[in-house]
């Protein structure tokens, strides 16, 4: 959209974006635009917007208007092009094709991203030109080595910091105290990115009010800039330097001063630490600038501490809660990448196990509720290590049984014979488990296990916000038939999982059994572990 940069007599600057068709000028509150100079004529000019392009019009004023020193004749419509500047009186109205939020910076106006320790910004500008202390007057030396002092005790405790700060809104505030004690800001900001890859305020202070509230407006042509190319920017007096840099935020806040930096993490921009000054006494210069590097350099750095912390955190946590149902691999591999957790399943061969405890009915009768929950934690706590011990996935638990898989997610020969032995060391692990039962005068359990392999779509199973890990098909439903049949202490498997075991396993045929939702007999048989 086009607009206007207008500078009047009494040093105000304002600004309109041209959104009517005609825009008049003039010294009568009737026009759009009016002048409080005596040398402009009560309806002076007009601007015209239309589809060929922005005209200016004389309309036969007293003093004439002027483009770029030129006298236009009146009556006349002359087409504007970019950074006209309009002369109405001692009224100086620049034009602007372009949208007035983007950035036109000489090459003086920024610098690369500028990474200094703490000692190489001591050098302030009071003290660099002079040779010796005796060239200097003493109250001076004494307040430029009183800052010096204050900078490199700042920075000291910042870099301190570093190890110890998991707080990211402490990281913020010693960075605006820095800013504040040693430079002339009047408010600093600092954006981050959103996980949307947007920038929002995170942090903002005034120098007397303290903490902003709602975010301020800031120029978002220096935010660009900053953030699209990665460099530092020092805008030594911004009302001065338009319109290299025309912003509207500018004009409308007074800012006298702005300079901003990245901040620059291993994996690319973290934020942008920005500061400006709307007092016309103090500017920044280029030692606030290295220094305002510095702090985002610092920054940085400890928001990537933070940022990795974070991470590890609930790494760990997250690897506490699967290790709970899943084998370490499995669990690495999900960590690891997480992308690949979605909806939906493969086909492949797997070998399902099912236990279950018997006559749980009867000990749920002759117990408290505390006590069943207790045994039942210590029992899965004890099982679910047997199954990860030989490479098993827990799917669920089912009441006071569970569901295990071979071969999910990954496949090996092994996975068939790895299951019949877990199944093995599950039957003997409860003698042990009994013992302890009845040292607590509570009754002995024992637990039957159906074993089968076969075809199964394993994976992601559920909706967006819940997801399970599992299996399912009939080999999955073969395997829970097995296991209702299973008498108490016994391990019952299907000829699919019998034509996999080596002759290390002992089995006694049951024969062929027809299973319940079976339209065919299936050959079984018991694993002898005893």
């Amino acid at each position: 959209m086009s607009s206007l940069l207008i500078r009047t007599p009494s040093g105000k600057n304002n600004f309109l974006n041209l959104e009517k068709p005609e825009t008049f000028i003039g010294r009568e509150l009737k026009n759009e635009i009016v002048l409080e100079d005596p040398r402009v004529s009560r309806t002076h000019a007009l601007i015209i917007k239309n589809q060929d392009g922005v005209f200016l019009r004389d309309l036969d004023s007293g003093n004439g208007t002027f483009v770029n020193g030129q006298k236009l004749a009146a009556n006349i419509d002359t087409l504007l092009k970019d950074n006209d500047e309009i002369q109405l009186g001692s009224s100086v109205i620049t034009f602007r094709r372009d949208d007035p939020l983007r950035t036109r910076f000489s090459s003086e106006s920024f610098r690369g991203m500028v990474q200094k320790t703490p000692d190489e910004l001591l050098v302030t500008s009071a003290l660099k030109d002079v040779s010796g202390a005796e060239n200097l007057p003493a109250i001076i030396y004494r307040e430029e080595l009183e800052k010096k002092e204050r900078i490199l005790q700042l920075f000291y405790e910042m870099s301190q910091k570093l190890s110890s700060i998991f707080s990211i809104q402490e990281i913020y505030d010693h960075a605006f105290e820095i800013l504040f004690s040693v430079t002339p800001a009047s408010r600093c900001y600092i954006f981050r990115k959103n996980e949307h890859g947007e920038f929002e305020q995170v942090a903002g202070k005034t120098r007397n009010a303290g903490e902003v509230g709602d975010p301020l407006p800031i120029s978002q042509t220096i935010f660009a800039k900053v953030a699209t190319e990665r460099i530092s920017i020092l805008l030594e007096d911004a009302q001065q330097d338009l319109p290299e840099v025309f912003s509207q935020s500018i004009l409308i806040n007074e800012i006298q001063s702005i300079m901003a930096s990245p901040i620059i993490g291993p994996r690319g921009l973290l934020g942008i630490v920005y500061a400006d000054r709307t007092d016309t006494l103090e500017s920044f210069n280029t030692d606030d600038l290295d220094l305002l590097n510095t702090v985002a350099v610092l920054t940085g750095i400890a928001i990537n501490t933070v940022i990795t912390h974070d991470r590890l955190q609930k790494q760990a946590q997250a690897r506490s809660n699967f290790e709970r149902f899943l084998p370490r691999q499995v669990v690495d591999h999900i960590l690891r990448s997480p992308e690949d957790i979605k909806l939906g399943g493969d086909r492949q061969i797997v070998t399902a196990l099912f236990a279950d405890i018997r006559n749980f009915t009867t000990l749920s009768e002759s117990s408290t509720p505390e006590h069943i929950v207790r045994l039942l934690n210590r029992y899965f706590s004890m099982i679910s290590e047997i199954i990860f011990k030989y490479g098993g996935t827990l799917d669920k638990y089912i009441g006071d049984g569970l569901m295990a898989l071979f071969g999910a997610p990954y496949i090996s020969e092994l996975d068939a014979v790895q299951a019949v032995r877990a199944a093995i060391e599950m039957q003997k692990a409860m003698t042990s488990f009994n013992e302890s039962l009845a040292a607590e005068n509570l009754p002995s359990i024992s637990i039957g296990i159906g074993v089968n392999t076969g075809p199964a779509i394993v994976g992601y199973i559920g909706s967006e916000t819940r997801l399970d890990y599992t299996a399912i098909g009939d080999t999955i439903n073969t395997a829970a038939r097995l296991e209702s049949i299973a008498q108490p202490g016994q391990i019952v498997i299907s000829e699919n999982t019998m034509q996999v075991l080596d002759e290390s396993f002992i089995l006694k045929p049951l024969g062929a059994e027809k299973l319940k939702g079976k339209n065919m007999n299936l050959g079984i048989a018991e694993v002898l572990w005893k």
